[in-house]
């Protein structure tokens, strides 16, 4: 175990069950899905590009080309 490992369980020692219960649901709801959602997004494919590059303007999806006057 890492130093701070053994610093977060030295602080947990002598807390109530209700705490330690509080504790953990936190880190259930928050921590995890947290560190999850990191290791899904290196694995993801690229998304949707967010418009086309012509010339050296930004053309937005949606956005009415013939209006465009470059």
């Amino acid at each position: 175990m890492s130093a701070l490992q053994n610093q977060v369980v030295q602080s947990l020692e002598g807390l109530s069950d209700e705490s330690l219960e509080f504790i953990l649901d936190m880190i259930q709801r928050f921590v995890k899905p947290a560190e999850n959602q990191l290791m899904e997004t290196g694995t993801q494919k690229k998304g949707r590009k967010l418009g086309i590059l012509k010339g050296e303007f930004l053309i937005a999806d949606g956005y009415d080309l013939d209006a465009c006057k470059f």
